[in-house]
């Protein structure tokens, strides 16, 4: 059994961790949605509320995670989560969801850099008109610069784990120093006016309390970056009960960046102007960032907020990249994928195929378009909801049935049962009709296609994963760690046991 089971290379330290969990954290979304999320929510309280909660909930999942972690540091992270806790059908529905989410965003965040160019470099890439979808019209110069990037960082996740940590570390610490000269200048140059914050609520018609729902279903969508810490659980070459403080560090410095850019763009001009704002030939601005940043600070804030979005980008490619790959090779272990998923490149130790899969994936994306993609990336709320949901959900389940008093991870299972409540309600919010976070219909019917496709694949690869007995599934899926009932020479009741795998009845 043990020589059926391949395993990633221990390359990477807490900082490269902490590294991936930020950058994916902070995306494109945070330098480039500005004043449409204040519109969303109808005035600058809601948003800054929204986030605040939003991060604080996340906080609450992220226990339960690092509970999980220490119990089980295997590469597939919630899909292994939902396994222990409910089987093989619910590590398989958490996989399918988690896929798509983590998929789409490496390639949004690709095609985010034609919408930065287009300001920095007007005219420059938006060249060779193909066609237009949904509105959006695609340009050839576009879509190459989209699959530079995306080729790119394939190539850098082929070649190993440990340079990609180090590389978004650097990238990780000058977004933070640029995203905390452009606070400073706005406040320095005299642009910051609180007066601009102004109606702080309730604008377009939208209640307060409307408003901050509409922000705080986008939680999951926000903050999906800190479950990239379990996804890598495997390469860890630091002990994993560390990951707690690296979880609930990766979010607050976060929720801290999604406020200040959102404070920024809202209050060097009344926040309503913003969305209205003209560009030189009286186009409407698409950058509002970066145009606020142009009025407050001239081309050198505009310099460094394009270095902010540059590696916000730049990490969140990468950080997905690492998650994608991982989740698609813990399935494929597990037997659920085929087996070409699971096998690591003899030399960088690394998921090989499954980052030339995503590479492949990412690359035809640019091609159908932003808008098309944008309604795909709103199932990821969706899907990381699940995830989240399997993650507390098992973490209560062995709380439960195995919690050792004495356990220095050990967390209350009132947390892991409020991060249950936690990850339904948001759910809950974006599919229910007629609730403020419901998503666009075009993203509704795109996740009924893929559950649809899920439940399909499901029913033609399960004669196959259903024949692996229970032991070598625990084997595959968690490797040489299982939790276990009852005592045993020398073990205490609910203590981790190294070696092979125990059933629990025995």
């Amino acid at each position: 059994m043990a020589e059926k089971r391949t395993k990633l290379k221990k390359s990477m330290g807490p900082g490269s961790i902490w590294a991936v969990a930020v950058g994916s954290i902070i995306g494109w979304g945070c330098f480039i949605q500005g004043g449409l999320w204040t519109q969303r929510a109808g005035g600058p309280l809601p948003l800054f509320l929204g986030f605040l909660v939003g991060g604080l909930l996340m906080i609450v999942i992220g226990y339960s995670y690092s509970y999980m972690i220490a119990k089980f540091p295997v590469a597939g992270g919630e899909f292994a989560y939902a396994y222990k806790g409910f089987g093989r059908t619910a590590s398989y529905i958490c996989g399918w969801m988690l896929s798509l989410g983590y998929l789409s965003i490496v390639a949004l965040n690709a095609t985010a850099l034609p919408v930065l160019a287009s300001y920095l470099f007007p005219g420059v890439f938006n060249r060779g008109y193909l066609y237009t979808i949904a509105g959006y019209d695609v340009y050839m110069g576009e879509v190459a610069l989209s699959l530079f990037f995306i080729v790119l960082f394939g190539i850098m996740n082929y070649r190993g784990a440990k340079s990609v940590g180090n590389l978004q570390l650097a990238m990780v610490l000058i977004m933070c120093a640029a995203v905390a000269v452009s606070v400073a200048g706005t406040v320095l140059t005299g642009s910051f006016d609180a007066a601009n914050l102004a109606p702080a609520y309730g604008a377009g018609g939208k209640s307060f309390g409307g408003g901050f729902v509409s922000i705080l279903a986008l939680a999951p969508f926000l903050y999906v970056g800190f479950d990239c810490i379990p996804q890598a659980a495997e390469e860890y070459d630091f002990p994993p009960q560390k990951c707690k403080k690296l979880i609930i560090s990766a979010l607050i410095v976060g929720a801290l960046i999604y406020g200040a850019m959102a404070l920024v763009t809202d209050s060097v001009l009344p926040w309503q102007q913003v969305l209205t704002m003209k560009d030189a030939s009286g186009a409407p601005v698409k950058w509002h960032t970066g145009a606020v940043l142009d009025l407050a600070m001239g081309r050198l804030g505009v310099g460094f907020v394009a270095i902010a979005v540059c590696m916000g980008i730049f990490t969140g490619m990468n950080g997905f990249f690492m998650t994608s790959s991982r989740l698609l090779f813990g399935m494929a272990r597990a037997k659920m994928l085929p087996s070409a998923f699971g096998k690591i490149h003899p030399k960088h130790k690394t998921p090989s195929f499954c980052v030339v899969f995503v590479t492949i994936i990412c690359c035809i994306c640019p091609f159908f378009g932003r808008e098309v993609i944008g309604w795909v990336v709103d199932m990821c709320s969706v899907g990381t909801a699940f995830g989240y949901f399997f993650t507390c959900a098992g973490a209560y389940i062995l709380l439960k049935k195995y919690g050792d008093p004495t356990d220095t991870n050990r967390i209350h299972p009132a947390v892991a049962m409020g991060g249950c409540f936690i990850s339904v309600a948001i759910l809950l919010l974006l599919i229910i009709p007629g609730s403020p976070a419901f998503m666009a219909p075009q993203s509704f019917i795109a996740l009924v296609v893929w559950i649809l496709l899920g439940v399909l694949f499901y029913y033609i690869s399960r004669k196959n994963f259903m024949k692996i007995t229970k032991r070598e599934m625990d084997y595959l899926i968690l490797g040489n760690v299982q939790v276990v009932r009852g005592m045993r020479k020398g073990q205490e009741p609910g203590q981790v046991v190294q070696g092979n795998v125990v059933n629990p009845k025995q």
